[in-house]
């Protein structure tokens, strides 16, 4: 047995010597992975840093959303909306972007690209003695006004954006002056650029073009190219006042450059370019705007009523007591004069109507306000009630328009009313002739917004032909070629061409008119312009034959333009106000009663009288500015490499002194427009679609009897407190802008002799 037992412990040792390398080996190779994965996993694990800090912005920033604000942060959106429209920079600011969003069809602001507006003082520049003459601040605003199209013309330096530029006047931008910072006496240039690729901020456009613009003008003038970049950079150094952007301050690309500005408003935090402050800031700017934008629509709005208001004296009446019927110094007076002199005035919520309905709505009511056009009169005196309706088209997708162009759109139309009531129809045209400045219009028509719808649809016809001429068209490709003939070194022609009413259309039922079409119409003559401006003696058959071109080419083409074309709304509106108008003359001229009596012929334009500084001579002389820089004129190079030379001179006007209406007899208007009497009764209470498209805005109004005064001013008191009293006092205005004459009952009467 120890014999055995011997024998099997040398056995084991054996075998102990002989596995033990083998597991030793084993052994290092498992360890050697174990510590293979551990360094793996060490050096996968980030090291323990430091956190980033909080970016920072200048302390002359005011950053209106705090920097890491959340795009689901409403509270902070709000109050940056608010605090944007509080700030008269601000709001510059969403008035830029709402106009990028209206040129490209936008339909949330914020979104278009970046916006920032600068402000750029240059009263330093009045008594630095080492500045040129040349960059004095008269000299060089002269130049960035025929410059500033510059921009326009270098997409592949400068990129795709938009770009406007005004100096500030103290009577119109006092409180924004004020905000910036600006020196008293100025002059203080705004520079609003909207970004639409990000190869560049819109924050460095303005800048790198004023450095542009001195530098250009300095090499001109033979200063050293140095100098003239020292010059440029001081002027930027010295002029940059204040900047409101969207996003900034932009670390990798504008924040150096914008640096010289003494004050910065910006919404949100940009940071770096792709960071994830830039994402958010993307995300967080369409929000404040579209908030901003409604509260300062609403703003607007009411701003515009008592702007209004202001223009038809309703803040402190001359004679209260004689204008209203009613004890002088009645504690609501000034609204009560609205009222008076305004059957259009509701007096309770329950009186709103379609054209009340369209104003209050959010979107207008989805009507295109600028196609307004009055098409419905009822009248009648006896009981004191007034109904008139207007269509409109339906505004197109994308469409946007501002509180104050839709209110005075629809002012505009009661003033035109007004006009063809109050003033003599033998003074209704205008005439741009360029050697007669003194027959341009009526001294009164030239006070109206219908005398200068006239006059600037006038000008406008004759850019609409050269337009339609441009050689490079289809049209003016085929006309020249006809014109030209055999070709030869030199054509000149003279056209007169004066827009007319065409065949206009009522249908008439006891005391209501509609006007069914009112188109408007284009006469053409050959006729030679004289003076500097004259083709000499032409020949004429020669002339005969362009003229036929012309009837046969481009009239029916230009006609077609002063129809359906958008330019040419205000004067389609102030036409079709002249139809009625003449409908009411012929009325009284029978000896019908009407409500509009003392009105006729009385010469007193009241509020329809323009506020504004617009004159007739603006309008004139654009036109011969026009004729002088050779708008008109057309360089022709035919086949044979000859260039042709034509002289062409267009003059000519508008004649609405007379007006013919074809009646539509009760049986055509069944078979035409069976629906439209229902669909303008309709619109009394709400806005009615019609059978072609048009919207119908209507309203009632009853003219208060003298006993009813103590009644309706309570009634406005009331509803002056809410969104029904701005409605009442929008409709009140454009009542009293019409109606704003009558005083009292009594009736001026003709007899048709």
């Amino acid at each position: 047995m120890a014999a055995w037992r011997a024998s099997r412990l040398a056995d084991r040792r054996a075998t102990t010597r002989t596995c033990f390398w083998p597991r030793l080996a084993v052994s290092v190779i498992v360890l050697a992975i174990m510590a293979s994965l551990s360094l793996q996993g060490a050096l996968a694990s980030p090291t323990p840093t430091a956190p980033k800090p909080t970016p920072t912005v200048p302390s002359h920033f005011t950053l209106l959303l705090p920097i890491n604000t959340k795009n689901n942060d409403i509270k902070a959106i709000e109050n940056a909306a608010v605090k944007l429209v509080e700030n008269a920079a601000g709001r510059r600011l969403i008035k830029i972007d709402r106009q990028a969003n209206i040129n490209r069809s936008a339909p949330i602001l914020g979104t278009v690209g970046n916006v920032s507006v600068e402000w750029f003082d240059l009263s330093w520049l009045k008594q630095a003695g080492d500045i040129p003459s040349w960059l004095r601040p008269k000299n060089l605003l002269k130049v960035l006004k025929r410059a500033k199209i510059t921009i326009y013309n270098h997409p592949a330096k400068w990129g795709r954006f938009e770009t406007s530029t005004r100096v500030l006047k103290l009577e119109r931008d006092r409180e924004l002056l004020e905000e910036i910072g600006a020196e008293e006496g100025g002059p203080v240039l705004e520079i609003a650029t909207t970004s639409m690729k990000w190869e560049k901020h819109s924050e460095v456009i303005p800048l790198e073009w004023l450095r542009l613009i001195i530098q250009t003008i300095a090499e001109k003038k033979n200063m050293d190219p140095d100098a003239a970049e020292h010059l440029s950079e001081k002027f930027i150094q010295k002029s940059s006042l204040y900047l409101a952007t969207q996003r900034t301050p932009c670390l990798d690309k504008c924040h150096e450059a914008t640096s010289a500005f003494r004050r910065v408003l910006a919404i949100a935090y940009y940071g770096e370019n792709s960071s994830e402050h830039q994402k958010e800031a993307k995300l967080l700017v369409p929000q404040v705007m579209q908030r901003a934008d409604a509260k300062l629509r609403r703003r607007e709005t009411a701003e515009s009523l008592r702007q209004h208001m202001r223009r038809l004296g309703c803040e402190a009446p001359a004679s209260p007591a004689s204008a209203l019927g009613a004890p002088a110094g009645h504690r609501h007076t000034q609204v009560l004069a609205m009222a008076a002199a305004a059957p259009s005035a509701p007096c309770t919520a329950s009186d709103t109507g379609g054209l009340a309905r369209a104003l209050s709505a959010e979107d207008y009511g989805g009507v295109d306000f600028s196609t307004l056009e009055l098409r419905y009169l009822a009248d009648r005196p006896d009981s004191g009630e007034i109904q008139y309706s207007f269509s409109a088209r339906p505004a197109r997708p994308g469409f946007r328009q501002t509180p104050e162009s839709v209110l005075q759109t629809a002012t505009d139309a009661t003033a035109d009313l007004r006009t063809w009531l109050v003033l003599n129809p033998s003074t209704f045209w205008v005439n741009l002739h360029p050697r007669q400045p003194d027959r341009i219009i009526d001294q009164a028509l030239g006070q109206t917004n219908a005398g200068r719808a006239m006059l600037e649809a006038d000008l406008q016809m004759k850019r609409t032909e050269g337009e339609l001429l441009n050689p490079n068209t289809k049209l003016g490709k085929k006309y020249w070629k006809r014109v030209l003939g055999s070709g030869s070194a030199e054509k000149c022609f003279s056209t007169r061409m004066w827009i007319v009413p065409g065949r206009v259309q009522v249908y008439e039922e006891a005391d209501s008119l509609f006007v069914l079409d009112a188109p408007l119409a284009v006469k053409l003559k050959a006729e030679d312009i004289g003076g500097s401006y004259s083709c000499g003696s032409p020949d004429p058959a020669e002339t005969a034959r362009i003229e036929k071109l012309q009837r046969t080419m481009v009239l029916p083409e230009i006609v077609k333009r002063i129809n359906t074309a958008p330019e040419y709304a205000p004067l389609r509106r102030a036409f079709t106000a002249r139809v009625v108008a003449q409908w009411i003359r012929e009325r009284h001229r029978e000896g019908r009663r009407t409500s509009f009596d003392q009105l006729i012929d009385s010469g007193d334009l009241g509020s329809a009288k323009l506020a504004d500084d617009w004159s007739p001579r603006q309008v004139f002389d654009a036109y011969v500015r026009s004729l002088k820089e050779g708008e008109f004129s057309v360089k022709q190079t035919i086949r044979q490499g000859n260039t042709t030379v034509i002289h062409r001179f267009v003059f000519g006007g508008v004649d609405f002194s007379s007006v013919r209406m074809t009646p539509v007899g009760a049986a055509e208007m069944e078979q035409r427009h069976p629906h439209l009497p229902r669909v303008v009764q309709a619109s009394m209470e709400r806005p009615q679609a019609g059978a072609d498209g048009l919207t119908w805005l209507g309203e009632t109004g009853h003219l208060p009897a003298p006993g009813m005064w103590t009644r309706i001013t309570d009634g406005i008191a009331d509803i002056t407190k809410g969104r029904v009293g701005v409605l009442a006092l929008v409709l009140a205005a454009l009542g009293a802008i019409v109606f704003g004459f009558r005083g009292g009952s009594a009736r001026k009467r003709h007899r048709a002799s």
